[in-house]
């Protein structure tokens, strides 16, 4: 094994060759792939203007409800939480947010920096 390390491989025992990789584009380009090719980039493009979204999730019954937060709740938000360099999320008060930092800090010892939002 060290030899293969020193020497390298082969090229007629290569598994890779330029010769396989031209069949797999040439298959995926014209082949029976080609569908799934156009599709993919065509999401690709699509995913390009994706929006921000707010939105919010929240557990109701063991489930994950996801929602779109409407401007008028947007507009009573006060404070942010942010931990890690990303946004947790965001309070309409600050008694909200520091209990929710606390909970946060003493149960899986992370550090939660509060944000007023302006």
């Amino acid at each position: 094994m060290g030899r293969a390390f020193r020497e390298g491989v082969a090229p007629e025992r290569r598994v890779v060759t330029k010769k396989r990789d031209l069949r797999f584009e040439l298959a995926i380009g014209d082949g029976r792939l080609s569908h799934l090719w156009e599709r993919a980039n065509k999401s690709a493009t699509a995913s390009e203007k994706r929006r921000k979204v707010p939105a919010m999730l929240t557990i109701e019954d063991d489930q994950w409800v996801w929602q779109e937060i409407s401007p008028a709740v947007l507009n009573e938000l006060t404070h942010r939480l942010v931990g890690g360099g990303t946004t947790i999320g965001c309070t309409p008060d600050f008694k909200t947010a520091h209990t929710y930092a606390n909970h946060l800090a003493q149960e899986e010892g992370k550090v939660i920096i509060i944000e007023p939002l302006q």
